[in-house]
């Protein structure tokens, strides 16, 4: 029997692969077997909810125990909201006033929901091209509680963004893609939350990533696990560095460090 009774699982590159454009069988199969034997099983994405979801993930036939989202932003067991950090409203209007005026979009995401605040453009549709995810659904902001904004547009921008709302986070993740926050997201964090609501130690919880914001997925868990195609200051933090997400590395880990080949 395993020791472990929760799993979290980052989503790009770690049970998607960006190589190939798939979802590895071998990969989804030891999952669901995890859940099989009990293991709570959970996604752990910088991936809002709503990206989450269009991407494929909640499609997989496996029972998800629930979700953390955006990095940290949004923490779900089952159908309840354990954990959530709200943008200040004032500063999200301010945000979506200049990007209209300079003639950018940006995606703005809540718990559930998404939606971009105007039509695509040449920067969001690269930044789409490149995590293979789009938002089709375009409307005003009207003060919703907001847990993050995705500005789409190059570094040339920022500091006229950052004028207009100088308390928030910006933080530039890709050429086109700068997320906005009113504190640092953590999965670290929100894991803390989702294993005390479920009353399971630290000791009995296992993560995978394979990026820098999987890091703090090392240092809320029991055991974190590394992908083979990681980052390098990834794998340093890592308890276990599996084969590359093309070699069957997730499978591999789980069978052996989880289902001690079950």
């Amino acid at each position: 029997m395993s020791k472990y009774k929760v799993a979290f699982f980052d989503v790009d590159n770690t049970i998607y692969d960006h190589y190939k454009g798939e979802y590895p069988e071998s990969a989804i199969s030891a999952i669901k077997l995890m859940a099989e034997k009990g293991i709570k099983v959970f996604l752990c994405s910088a991936r809002p909810y709503g990206s989450q979801k269009d991407f494929g993930c909640f499609d997989l036939g496996i029972p998800w125990a629930g979700f953390i989202a955006s990095s940290g932003g949004t923490g779900v067991v089952g159908e309840k909201v354990i954990h959530s950090e709200f943008m200040d409203k004032e500063e999200v209007y301010a945000v979506v006033k200049k990007a209209k005026e300079l003639g950018l979009t940006a995606e703005i995401t809540t718990p559930f929901t998404r939606y971009m605040i105007a039509p695509a453009n040449e920067y969001s549709d690269n930044y789409h091209s490149i995590y293979r995810d789009e938002t089709k659904l375009v409307q005003d902001y009207r003060g919703e509680d907001a847990t993050g904004l995705l500005l789409f547009a190059p570094e040339e921008y920022d500091e006229e963004i950052k004028s207009v709302a100088p308390n928030l986070i910006m933080w530039r993740f890709e050429k086109f893609g700068v997320e906005l926050m009113s504190s640092h997201h953590s999965k670290g964090k929100t894991i803390t939350d989702v294993l005390n609501y479920l009353g399971i130690s630290k000791e009995e919880s296992i993560a995978f990533g394979d990026d820098l914001q999987d890091i703090p997925m090392a240092e809320a868990t029991g055991f974190f696990v590394c992908m083979g195609n990681g980052r390098d200051e990834v794998k340093a933090a890592a308890n276990y560095v599996t084969d590359h997400i093309s070699d069957n590395g997730l499978a591999n880990a789980i069978h052996k460090l989880v289902l001690e080949d079950e």
